[in-house]
């Protein structure tokens, strides 16, 4: 072997050493490439994105199909829509009440204050004082002429009343129907028409979960909506209304917004905004349109509203009297519808025609609701032994006792 071969031979051997190095690098990192194609690559049966926590439980079926998306049941538009073509028939109502001062016959901090306000008044050299109350609230017209629909303790006390529409009209406008039971005022608005009037809904027809949106003019910020669901219904005992079955609603009811409307999904009026739970959040209330029909109908027929009248208190029975249905009669008036069909102080009245009570509220909202001169056939308990009294309803007098 000759001198100059060592060189060669160990250059050839350097150079293969080299050779099999990159080749081990070189597959190392096209093994951790193809790793991570291969767990990047969906598997079978298995669709991509995230995990199990994105996955619907839902598994449509011939009777059960796929619903639609969101935006097809409700675009995003729909609220919108709703508002602006409500915005027209909702009003924004100011109230102004005169309150004057008053001096008592005793005056109990200065007879001699009494004295001189007492000569001054007689001599016409002084004028009492008079306070201006303003209020708010709202309401919706609900027929072209100019009728208003809104809470009768918006207007109760009211010396001055003046509506402002959505165009920026402010006009006066006065009462031309009332009624405290169902806490109801129907207004006439004074200046020309025609006005854009509500489409009224069927309020029998909501369940709980509907969406639901509320109209009016709270703290006085006229034309405002906010959205919500209808919580409940029926809702009673709330020593709101001497007639309870309101709509409790999670839409937004704030001061002012007593008397302004309760929308549908299809922009239809199923309310009246009425009171809220002032010891929770997002409990309100509304007056079914349902109970305003009436209402409104007899007032536009210039007939005076009438309560049906029996002439009897009941209250719901004591906690562990019998199985605790039914309601017990406290009072019956002397000479009353009750009287003179036979009812008696302490008979407990188990069933209204072929409807079984459940509690003062229902029994009451059942004889208002039917009307006056409506005969109704009552299943009562007097003594342990049932008993049915056949009782007509007559025009509540304006004068209970004699």
């Amino acid at each position: 072997m000759s001198g100059d071969s060592m060189p060669t031979f160990f250059f050839g051997r350097g150079r293969l050493r080299g050779a099999l190095g990159l080749a081990l690098v070189v597959g190392v990192f096209s093994g951790a490439f193809a790793a991570c194609e291969r767990a990047d690559a969906p598997r079978p049966g298995r669709a991509s994105g995230p995990g199990p926590a994105a996955t619907s439980a839902y598994r449509p079926t011939e009777e059960n199909p796929a619903p639609p998306s969101a935006e097809v049941l409700i675009p995003r538009t729909r609220f919108a829509q709703i508002a602006k073509a409500a915005a027209p028939m909702v009003v924004h109502l100011k109230t102004v009440q005169e309150l004057r001062d008053e001096w008592p016959l005793f005056h109990r901090k200065s007879d001699h204050a009494f004295f001189e306000r007492f000569f001054k008044d007689l001599l016409g050299l002084s004028k009492k004082a008079v306070t201006k109350q303003e209020g708010v609230g709202s309401g919706f017209i609900v027929n072209p002429a100019g009728f208003v629909l809104t809470n009768f303790h918006v207007v109760r006390h009211a010396d001055e009343i003046r509506a402002v529409l959505s165009d920026g009209r402010e006009m006066r406008a006065y009462v031309v129907g009332e009624d405290p039971r169902t806490d109801l005022a129907l207004l006439r608005l004074e200046g020309e028409g025609p006005f854009p009037a509500a489409d009224l809904g069927d309020s029998d027809r909501l369940e709980s979960g509907e969406w639901a949106m509320a109209a009016g003019s709270p703290l006085g910020l006229s034309q405002t909506f906010t959205v919500g669901v209808v919580s409940a219904t029926g809702r009673s005992h709330l020593g709101i209304t001497s007639r309870e079955n309101f709509i409790q609603t999670d839409a937004s009811i704030n001061y002012g917004n007593s008397g302004g409307p309760l929308l549908n999904i299809n922009g239809e009026v199923v309310g009246i905004n009425t009171a809220i739970m002032p010891t929770g959040h997002g409990i309100g209330f509304a007056i079914p349109v349902n109970m305003a029909r009436g209402f409104v109908d007899e007032v536009l027929r210039d007939q005076p509203v009438r309560a049906a009248w029996l002439g009897i208190e009941a209250r719901a029975p004591f906690a562990g009297q019998a199985d605790g249905n039914g309601v017990v009669l406290q009072s019956v008036q002397w000479g009353s519808p009750a009287w003179r069909s036979g009812l008696r102080p302490s008979d407990r009245i188990l069933r209204v025609d072929d409807t079984d009570l459940e509690g003062a509220a229902q029994f009451k909202r059942m004889i208002a609701d039917g009307g006056v001169g409506v005969e109704r056939t009552l299943t009562v308990e007097r003594d342990g032994a049932p008993e049915t009294i056949r009782v007509r309803s007559e025009a509540q007098p304006s004068r209970v006792f004699p």
